[in-house]
């Protein structure tokens, strides 16, 4: 009989699995805009930032980040902004075409998720929240600590 820790790997992994499968299905807005680039643009939606800090808040490496501030930016979603601690430095921010964008996704993918949890309770929705993000909170304190 497998351990809990042994079933929750097991868990982990076909959840990791149906994710991808079902990335094809997800909200497409724009389709010049990628799945991938949905955590950057999510990552810029509080405040811009230098690209180094972006791979850090999207647990990428900066050069993914870069091509993909290239990208974003080639479609009028991003843009860049003087850093106001260091004048000869740029930040990343979102445009307004990027915050639309954004919020239109938001809006498409709370509806997909509705829909998709629509025989689940509020309780059981609020649940499972609040173990994605213990479980979230726990991996990225573990990567940090391995840096």
């Amino acid at each position: 009989m497998p351990t809990s820790t042994g079933q929750l790997s097991v868990g982990v992994i076909r959840m990791l699995r149906m994710l991808h499968a079902t990335r094809l299905r997800a909200p497409r807005v724009d389709p010049a805009v990628e799945p991938t680039h949905h955590a950057l643009l999510v990552a810029l939606r509080d405040e811009p930032g230098r690209v180094g800090d972006l791979a850090e808040r999207t647990m990428s490496d900066a050069s993914t980040v870069s091509r993909q501030v290239s990208h974003l930016s080639s479609l009028g979603l991003l843009t860049k902004i003087p850093d106001p601690e260091d004048g000869r430095a740029q930040l990343v921010a979102l445009s307004e075409k990027g915050r639309s964008l954004l919020a239109d996704l938001v809006q498409q993918r709370e509806a997909w998720f509705a829909e998709l949890l629509t025989d689940w309770s509020e309780e059981d929705v609020r649940t499972f929240t609040g173990y994605v993000e213990r479980f979230c909170d726990t991996v990225g304190a573990d990567l940090r600590s391995r840096d």
